[in-house]
């Protein structure tokens, strides 16, 4: 009992030494913006210095005004004196194609889908074998179901992870990442600066779990139907969820008050095709971001 009393007084100590804004820090406000060519957008009023990554794309005043330039993707960024990112303005201009190789990417995962016809696949399969032959017991492999689809189609795939060891990636190119883990999958997509949180086709889509890891599940966009206020309907297709290949259609709003609560129905009138979709997902998962494959 004594040394646990101990223990929780040096923990006490430890925790009194952090520094007060590690815990205080917000993440910046984030802002979705579809706009056309030559389209400008209000100001939003912030105090800062404004950055575009891609001014060819979208370009941005002091004051914050965005003015779309040609078609494409580009973050534009906000900073307090501190040089902290305060605002994140996601900027899509136009609807550039889906790239040939992308949906052939997701012509094979659907495929894969109604093969499996629903079966339950063993612990030790073709997606475990493909990332890690020697695993004969199995791991989870939801990020290897989606991984596969890209290899086989012959996207280069990338196997750094980390920062530090991969330099941004910021030219829209073809990309993905030769990682199985859910974890490692997102550190990829982050390093080489590919997260974002405007779904498209072909990105991989990282899940949390409420209340727990923010890196739970993997599963791939097949189709987006953007709806009004930062809302779209997303297809997806999914590996190992009750280690079966699922089709899922759903409703994400990129700006849920509650982040953890960003997934809902469709409504019932508008689900039409129950042989392929399942309309309920996982009750206490979430999206976290989207890894672009392209853009």
């Amino acid at each position: 009992m004594k040394r646990l009393a101990t223990a929780l007084v040096a923990l006490l100590l430890v925790l009194s030494l952090l520094p007060a804004t590690a815990a205080s820090k917000r993440p910046p406000k984030l802002h979705l913006l579809h706009l056309q060519e030559g389209e400008v957008s209000t100001p939003f009023g912030a105090e800062g210095t404004w950055e575009s990554e891609h001014q060819d794309i979208a370009t941005v005043t002091k004051e914050g005004i965005i003015t779309a330039v040609a078609e494409g993707y580009t973050l534009v960024l906000c900073r307090n004196k501190k040089e902290e990112v305060i605002i994140r303005c996601e900027v899509q201009v136009g609807e550039k194609p889906v790239p040939e190789e992308i949906e052939q990417v997701i012509e094979r995962a659907i495929s894969e889908w109604a093969e499996a016809n629903n079966q339950a696949f063993p612990k030790y399969n073709k997606y475990t074998q493909w990332y890690n032959p020697g695993a004969k017991s199995g791991f989870g492999w939801c990020g290897a179901f989606v991984g596969y689809q890209f290899d086989e189609v012959g996207i280069q795939m990338d196997k750094e992870y980390r920062a530090k060891s991969a330099p941004p990636l910021t030219d829209g190119s073809l990309f993905a990442v030769k990682q199985a883990s859910q974890t490692k999958l997102f550190e990829g997509f982050q390093s080489r600066n590919r997260l974002s949180n405007i779904p498209r086709p072909g990105y991989y889509i990282v899940y949390g779990r409420r209340g727990s890891t923010p890196y739970t599940h993997i599963g791939l966009v097949t189709a987006v139907q953007p709806l009004d206020d930062g809302k779209y309907i997303l297809d997806t297709v999914e590996g190992n969820l009750n280690a079966r290949i699922r089709r899922y259609q759903y409703i994400y709003d990129s700006q849920a008050e509650r982040p953890d609560r960003n997934i809902t129905s469709v409504p019932q009138e508008m689900q039409t095709a129950p042989d392929t979709y399942l309309y309920k997902y996982v009750d206490n998962f979430y999206i976290n971001v989207f890894g672009q494959t392209w853009y």
